[in-house]
């Protein structure tokens, strides 16, 4: 049977929070992107196969229903100066913790099918049974597990028993989705700007 062990910190586990943020910012940013892409390239073909026929009003009703599709798939990033404002408050109050907080051990042992969450002490905090996920999702620094009613965040760093592509062929095999996401250091930099 494999065992996977994460050792990490209550402080880690809660910047890990700012990073799982980053995930969600970089998949909603992709799928509003990639329709958006593919109506400003169905657009310019037909409104410039309108303007080869000498067809003006089409071609511009075109281009208006072009950048309508475009601003209706764009919306979900009107919230882009929120989600920012959310993750700067967020760090405030990670950094209001006191250091005995952030620094209580938490230890996660996935074997089986259940995951187990322990204290420093070895004691049970919490024991998911069935380990079963939707979406699974993985950056360069974290796995994100969605479990029940909360989410798992296992920093990668943590990982002290098993390797991580071995881990990953595990979520995969107890997951309905896995996804990949791309968090670049430019969006990082992002959550710097006003």
């Amino acid at each position: 049977m494999e065992r996977f062990v994460f050792e990490t910190n209550q402080g880690a586990v809660l910047e890990a929070a700012e990073e799982a943020a980053l995930m969600d910012y970089a998949r909603v940013r992709a799928n509003a992107v990639r329709p958006c892409v593919l109506v400003a390239v169905l657009t310019l073909g037909f409104s410039g196969w309108f303007l080869f026929r000498q067809d003006w009003t089409t071609a511009l009703y075109t281009v208006l229903l072009g950048l309508l599709l475009s601003a209706f798939f764009w919306l979900p990033m009107l919230g882009n100066k929120r989600f920012r404002t959310n993750v700067r408050n967020a760090r405030a109050q990670r950094e209001n913790l006191t250091n005995t907080v952030r620094a209580k051990p938490i230890r996660f042992v996935l074997e089986g099918d259940g995951c187990r969450m322990l204290d420093g002490k070895g004691e049970e905090v919490r024991f998911w049974e069935d380990f079963h996920m939707g979406e699974v999702r993985e950056s360069d620094r974290l796995f994100w597990l969605p479990v029940e009613d909360t989410s798992v965040l296992l920093p990668k760093s943590a990982l002290k028993e098993g390797t991580e592509d071995n881990f990953r062929r595990w979520l995969k095999s107890h997951s309905r989705r896995y996804r990949v996401c791309k968090v670049t250091d430019r969006l990082r930099r992002s959550l710097e700007r006003e």
